[in-house]
């Protein structure tokens, strides 16, 4: 635990370091500004005063990342905030690059600042606490990323910009978004923490984000059954060729095995996906799965490589699954993935949580559990792994 003191001292240091790095730059321009520290409200003299130095010598990428400490999460004074007294700057529209972690920005700054910046090709804004309302909008626009993350009172996204290549949202907040014109986007992150009275909103919005078919990467940590059960409305994805689930809070019943199935089903819908990766984090105690259980798998794999070409994952070369439980349902999952895709030369079985649990300490259970894991994915792939393909368990 950093003493409050110390921390104290240590933010003036910092403060002080900076200031006078900036003053004592002797070179016309700044192509890199980036600030990474614990502060806040308290020190907005110094930081407008770094800002405006940086946009004199035409800085280009500007980040501003003001994180708290881990053991100052109650902070003494409220975040920095990030206005419009800078637009007066000529340098302002030769930025590339805005990034602003923990710092308050409103809509209507943002929508300001893309009108006064021509240039700018990255926006990144995260746990802004007054950010409600997003338009991006501009038939002009060079804005290629847009990632909008954590910022708690967020309601709505709308974005109009025929230059957009990625797409991120990451929160905990159920958001309107609307990507009205995207003609480019080919990247797109939808991830968060919802609950059941969100659903149908949840259904609208990641419609909204999945309707275009130029996506080549897509990552998506949502509700298993939210997800499938808008699967029918959704178009093809005829580039996609990454894909990645987060699935937290999964209870690998029965149920989630006939899911699991319709998720295969709509792989079937991405002729050209290569890769996919699955993190798993199973809510339930493990249950070992039964041998009978072990020998239906198998014999329903051999069933499949009759499949016909035509149904079958000819792109696919590598499969990732974490947080591996040897349940039912992750279990026939391997096994199909294994045998609908002739061409798959990697399986990855990470039998470890996934990363959002990363660093937590594991007990004497859960490594008896990680254990009988390894144990089960080695009797099942030794039975339905493709010839040739490299396996990897972890």
């Amino acid at each position: 635990m950093l003493d409050p003191k110390k921390l104290l001292k240590e933010r003036d240091g910092y403060v002080e370091w900076i200031t006078r790095f900036l003053d004592s730059h002797r070179a016309g321009t700044i192509d890199e500004l980036r600030v990474c520290f614990d502060l806040n409200l308290q020190h907005r003299r110094s930081i407008d005063g770094w800002i405006k130095i940086a946009l004199m010598k035409k800085v280009k990428s500007l980040e501003l990342d003001f994180e708290p400490c881990r053991s100052n999460h109650g902070r003494d004074s409220g975040n920095y905030r990030f206005g419009c007294k800078f637009f007066s700057l000529s340098g302002i529209r030769l930025l590339t690059g805005l990034c602003l972690k923990h710092v308050d920005v409103r809509g209507q700054i943002l929508e300001s600042f893309l009108s006064n910046c021509p240039l700018l090709e990255t926006l990144h804004v995260s746990h802004s606490k007054q950010l409600t309302h997003i338009n991006v909008c501009g038939s002009s626009l060079r804005l290629k990323h847009l990632h909008i993350s954590f910022c708690k009172c967020i309601k709505s996204i709308e974005v109009y910009a025929p230059n957009l290549v990625s797409f991120a949202y990451r929160g905990l907040e159920c958001v309107h978004i609307d990507l009205k014109y995207v003609p480019q986007l080919c990247d797109v992150s939808y991830a968060g923490q919802w609950k059941s009275r969100w659903v149908f909103e949840l259904r609208k919005s990641i419609h909204r984000c999945l309707a275009t078919s130029q996506l080549v990467n897509l990552l998506l940590r949502v509700p298993f059954l939210p997800f499938v059960d808008i699967s029918p409305i959704q178009p093809d994805f005829p580039n996609l060729r990454y894909l990645t689930l987060e699935l937290p809070n999964v209870r690998l019943s029965f149920r989630e095995t006939v899911e699991f199935a319709k998720l295969c089903h709509l792989m079937k819908h991405m002729p050209l996906l290569h890769k996919f990766k699955l993190e798993l984090e199973a809510v339930e105690p493990h249950i070992p799965i039964e041998e009978k259980y072990i020998k239906s798998i198998i014999k329903m794999g051999r069933e499949v490589r009759v499949t016909p070409l035509n149904k079958k994952l000819m792109m696919l070369r590598e499969v990732e699954i974490v947080g591996f439980v040897g349940a039912v349902a992750d279990s026939i999952l391997i096994c199909f993935l294994s045998l609908v895709a002739p061409n798959l030369n990697k399986i990855v079985i990470n039998c470890c949580p996934p990363h959002w649990h990363r660093g937590a300490p594991i007990d004497d259970r859960k490594m008896k559990e990680l254990e009988e894991g390894k144990s089960l994915v080695c009797d099942i792939m030794s039975a339905i792994r493709p010839e040739g393909s490299k396996y990897v368990l972890l």
